[in-house]
């Protein structure tokens, strides 16, 4: 990333689909660099070429997309005008992301916000998450089961993310539909986890039955989650919480702490 800084505006530009304020031609490359899956081709429109052109005094490249507009370029196309436009970004920078550029103009609305939902996984924003996964799922037509596999492949997707706010009997529903839209033995698996994590042994019966889990199976899914247990108990954290609960306001400070973790989570 190059440190090039142009004019701030201290009027901003509102960015509705990441619901935040933009104040220079820096920050709009950041939002089309790191959103470039929420971006349509309405979002370049007269509004945000005025900006450009009267807040950040850049009529160069106001009058750059004002053309673009008028020839009906891509949506890639104005991406990386304005990208290249503003050198926020190397030329390996640009090279990362290559192909969602290339592919941009033919994602189709849900494959854009599954883009968008793993982005939220990996920064540990799962309520963000889960709100895009339920989103698509909601789109599910139950007449046309030719997508079948991608719509299993979300469901299982909103599982792990109740699983990973602890919501284990959420998790198990949406492994289970999951598995219900298409046969795949780790759907299954993931049901009987949360089962046997929930401490729900009707829940479990169900499941074996449904699933036909072998009881060598079943023996192995228990042993590893109780080696996962163990080493929970072994790990840095729990050895500092239960070493905080010898202090006076030991335990107070580990829930704040989690709380934090957990509102950061839900975002």
């Amino acid at each position: 990333m190059l440190q090039v800084c142009t004019r701030q505006s201290d009027k901003p530009y509102r960015i509705a689909a990441v619901d935040i304020n933009v104040y220079s031609l820096e920050e709009i490359s950041y939002f089309l660099y790191n959103h470039m899956n929420l971006v349509y081709r309405e979002f370049f429109c007269d509004s945000l070429f005025d900006y450009i052109e009267k807040e950040l005094g850049e009529e160069q490249v106001a009058q750059g997309l004002r053309m673009l507009d008028r020839n009906d370029a891509s949506v890639r196309d104005m991406i990386m005008y304005v990208l290249k436009a503003s050198s926020y970004y190397s030329a390996d920078d640009l090279a990362a992301v290559s192909d969602l550029l290339m592919n941009i103009n033919n994602l189709s609305r849900n494959e854009r916000m599954l883009i968008e939902a793993r982005a939220m996984m990996k920064q540990k924003r799962y309520g963000t998450a889960l709100h895009i996964y339920l989103d698509i799922l909601s789109t599910r037509d139950p007449d046309n089961t030719s997508n079948d596999m991608f719509y299993a492949r979300i469901a299982f997707s909103t599982g792990v993310v109740y699983a990973k706010m602890f919501k284990c009997r959420n998790a198990n529903t949406y492994f289970s539909m999951a598995y219900d839209l298409y046969q795949d033995p780790v759907y299954a698996k993931a049901s009987v986890y949360m089962s046997i994590i929930n401490g729900d042994e009707e829940e479990l019966l169900r499941n074996i039955i449904k699933y036909k889990v072998s009881d060598e199976a079943l023996a192995a899914i228990k042993e590893h989650i109780e080696k996962a247990r163990a080493q929970i108990e072994n790990s840095g954290e729990y050895q500092a919480f239960a070493s905080a609960l010898d202090e006076d306001d030991g335990p107070e400070k580990q829930i704040a702490k989690w709380k934090n973790e957990y509102y950061t989570m839900l975002s």
